[in-house]
């Protein structure tokens, strides 16, 4: 190892005009761009992978009880409600509190399994409570079969 080091020095050397005083070099060791790169690509990936998860797990729970179930995520939370009663249209609401980017809160919205893009509406309260300060609410309807397919999912 201490050889490696030693031709590193050198190599440095013969290309830099102020030549190192120390016995080896080890710079060329240290993250670089192309690393702090891939660490960023890799952390958004992990983010994501946590996103798609955690979305289903908390409708996959409300579903179950009816009541709102939420998550906490750097800078946010997120808080998902969805209400299945017999004979009517499932009802889903996604709560962000905290400040999110606004392509996230699209990215969040395009997840929820069973619920159209397009057909997201703000909402200014929640069933049976007002909206607190820095949270955002937004509702649609869940397609029913794919509700049943989350129920059948735990």
């Amino acid at each position: 190892m201490a050889s490696s080091g030693k031709a590193a020095r050198a190599h440095y050397n013969a290309e830099h005009d102020q030549s190192l005083t120390t016995d080896t070099y080890s710079g060329h060791l240290l993250p670089n761009a192309d690393d702090h790169d891939r660490y960023r690509l890799e952390a958004a990936a992990r983010f994501v992978r946590r996103l798609n998860f955690t979305i289903r797990d908390l409708a996959r729970g409300s579903l179950h009880d009816g009541h709102e179930h939420a998550a906490d995520f750097p800078g946010f939370r997120l808080g998902i409600l969805i209400r299945a009663d017999d004979g009517n249209e499932t009802y889903a609401a996604i709560r962000i509190t905290g400040s999110v980017p606004h392509n996230l809160t699209a990215m969040i919205l395009d997840r929820v399994p069973g619920c159209e893009m397009d057909c997201w509406f703000p909402e200014y309260t929640l069933p049976q409570r007002n909206l607190l300060p820095a949270e955002q609410v937004w509702s649609n309807i869940m397609d029913p079969k794919t509700a049943a397919e989350l129920l059948d999912e735990s």
